[in-house]
C-alpha cells in the first residue's frame, strides 16, 4: 500500500515535470501545432506497453472455476439456457411441479 502511494507520487511528479517542460501539452483546436504528436519519452511508452501487457497476462491467467453439480438434472443445452431455466423455475416452478412429476412418471401422456 505504501509502495503504491510512493509510486503514484513519483508518477505525479514526472507528469508535472513534463507538463511544465511542454507548454503545449494540452493544446486546443486553435493552436498552430494541432494534430502533431507530442514528444513522449521512450521510457514512458515502454512503461505503458509493459503495463498493458501485464494487464493482458493477468486477464489471461484469471479464471474462476464454476461449481458443477452431478446430481442436478440436465434440462438445458448450454449455460445461457440453464440460466434462463433457473429463472423460469423460480417464477413458475410451484405451478409446474405436478406437470413435471406426471411427465417423469409417464402418466401425463395420452394412451
Amino acid at each position: 500500500m505504501h509502495s503504491e502511494l510512493l509510486s503514484r507520487q513519483k508518477k505525479r511528479k514526472d507528469y508535472e515535470a513534463m507538463k511544465a517542460a511542454d507548454p503545449n501539452m494540452y493544446r486546443d483546436a486553435n493552436n498552430l501545432e494541432y494534430g502533431k504528436s507530442p514528444n513522449l519519452p521512450e521510457k514512458n511508452v515502454d512503461n505503458m506497453v509493459k503495463e498493458l501487457e501485464d494487464r493482458q497476462n493477468k486477464r489471461d491467467t484469471f479464471s474462476r472455476r464454476r461449481k458443477f453439480y452431478d446430481e442436478r438434472d440436465v434440462d438445458s443445452i448450454n449455460e445461457r439456457n440453464a440460466h434462463f431455466n433457473r429463472k423460469i423455475e423460480r417464477s413458475f416452478g410451484q405451478y409446474t411441479l405436478e406437470i413435471k412429476q406426471n411427465l417423469e412418471r409417464g402418466t401425463a401422456l395420452p394412451d
